[in-house]
């Protein structure tokens, strides 16, 4: 995948955000044109690197909004795996505890842009 994807990626989770909502892997391959096989995979790998760029530069990450389609509706182990790893959360992949660091991290993000 390109540059040109991950800009793809980066738009749809903006627009998104500006709705105040979230977007299923699968959504947000199909709207991004991930080619297959695999395209959640793919997916996450790019959600990954875009999660870690954002961090290193100091910007607010919409990935938190990319989730999976299963109840509840977060994202999957690989992403609280990587927030272990950038320090920003010490807690268990699912549970109450993920749900919150979550629902945190949804509320920063709408935060951050108005209310539809």
């Amino acid at each position: 995948m390109n540059a040109d994807t991950e800009q793809k990626i980066r738009t749809i989770l903006r627009n998104t955000a500006k709705k105040h909502q979230t977007i299923t892997y699968r959504m947000l391959a199909i709207e991004a044109e991930i080619p297959g096989p695999q395209i959640i995979h793919k997916l996450t790998h790019k959600l990954e690197d875009i999660m870690r760029t954002d961090h290193n530069a100091g910007d607010l990450s919409l990935v938190p909004l990319a989730v999976s389609r299963g109840e509840p509706a977060i994202p999957r182990s690989g992403f609280f795996i990587l927030l272990r790893e950038l320090g920003l959360y010490d807690g268990p992949d699912q549970g109450p505890e993920a749900i919150k660091k979550h629902n945190i991290l949804l509320e920063e993000i709408y935060s951050s842009f108005p209310a539809p």
